[in-house]
């Protein structure tokens, strides 16, 4: 089971996702990054996987459902902190072309900052 926890740096919506994101977990994660992105303002998005261990299709399909609605306001979605299990698969996927994907929360803000700039 997947554990998230929000919190914003600016007008940077954090989501820091942990665990197991297991096929059933992906209405939890479109519940959670909804209320983030349904925002009426232009927001960035920044989804930290740094402790996410495994993630189901459903999570990827999520993530893209919450990048392009973020966009269509403006915003912008960035991952960041992938390992192991879950950074092969995002690169098999080809979802790093999706997306910027940063080694860490640190270089994901930087660049998320220095656009808004």
């Amino acid at each position: 089971m997947a554990a998230y926890q929000t919190t914003l740096d600016g007008n940077i919506h954090i989501l820091t996702v942990s665990g197991r994101l297991d096929p059933h977990g992906g209405k939890d994660l479109k519940d959670t990054m909804s209320s983030l992105a349904d925002g009426e303002e232009k927001g960035d998005l920044l989804i930290d996987l740094e402790h996410l261990e495994y993630m189901a299709s459903a999570g990827f399909r999520e993530l893209f459902m919450a990048g392009r609605k973020i966009s269509r306001k403006g915003g912008r979605l960035v991952v960041c902190s992938l390992r192991g299990e879950v950074k092969r698969v995002f690169e098999l996927a080809r979802f790093d072309t999706a997306y910027p994907i940063f080694e860490t929360r640190q270089d994901a803000l930087d660049h998320l900052k220095a656009e808004a700039a």
